[in-house]
């Protein structure tokens, strides 16, 4: 119970009560708020850190989705090209096929003009012989061309 005015073990007491919260405070408060606030900054630099790296990793994700998008428009435009060229090479092909084939056509037309000219005379020498012969046959003498 609480005496006023108070006695000699109060004022003992209150001595022993600072001596002991100085002790508690050096060796049990002070340390471990000091540990504290190590673990405190350690894990906020952890998360600081952790951070930095989502920051960096979203970072080359871009990029390497960049660099995936440059390289699917180089190889389509790249293929464009090769499609392009194979296109004109084909077309270059086709074309001298036809001239070469529309020239021998040509020539097999002009070549059978020929033959059938040549055919032609000497059908026409062979009809007048053969007449001749009739008509000799028939008329039982020479007949004159």
């Amino acid at each position: 119970m609480l005496e006023i005015p108070p006695t000699l073990a109060f004022w003992v007491w209150i001595p022993i009560f600072f001596a002991f919260t100085f002790v508690l405070k050096s060796l049990i408060l002070e340390p471990t708020q000091k540990l504290l606030e190590e673990r405190d900054r350690r894990t906020s630099g952890a998360q600081v850190e952790a951070e930095q790296m989502r920051d960096e990793a979203a970072e080359m994700q871009a990029e390497f989705e960049r660099k995936l998008a440059d390289a699917r428009h180089a190889g389509n435009t790249a293929g464009d090209q090769v499609r392009r060229e194979a296109e004109a090479s084909e077309h270059e092909i086709l074309e001298k096929a036809r001239s070469e084939a529309a020239a021998r056509v040509e020539e097999v037309r002009a070549r059978i003009g020929r033959e059938t000219d040549e055919a032609r005379s000497s059908l026409r020498q062979d009809a007048d012989t053969l007449a001749r012969l009739v008509a000799e046959k028939v008329l039982g003498r020479t007949v004159n061309p």
